[in-house]
């Protein structure tokens, strides 16, 4: 693993007529060839682009430009080291 971006994934869930939001903390991780996603692999040949928007503080989105489409992470750190180590491979 060359690098890793810490995520936040959150889930809503409703139970006893109750809605509840769990936070998971995950991560995305760049190898050489590709960047792991917890739902995916994508292939470094099938990105075109990284880029991110920070909102408040410092939780963001950032955003991987695919062949098949964007695919949005909520973010609570600064990806900015991760998004130049994958820019550098592209």
């Amino acid at each position: 693993m060359i690098s890793s971006q810490p995520i936040i994934q959150k889930k809503r869930t409703i139970e006893n007529n109750r809605q509840h939001y769990i936070e998971e903390h995950l991560s995305l991780q760049l190898y050489e060839h590709i960047v792991r996603t917890p739902s995916e692999d994508i292939p470094l040949q099938n990105l075109f682009d990284v880029s991110h928007r920070t909102l408040s503080g410092d939780q963001g989105f950032l955003y991987l430009h695919t062949n098949s489409g964007v695919r949005t992470f909520l973010v609570n750190q600064s990806p900015e080291e991760w998004v130049f180590e994958v820019r550098s491979r592209l």
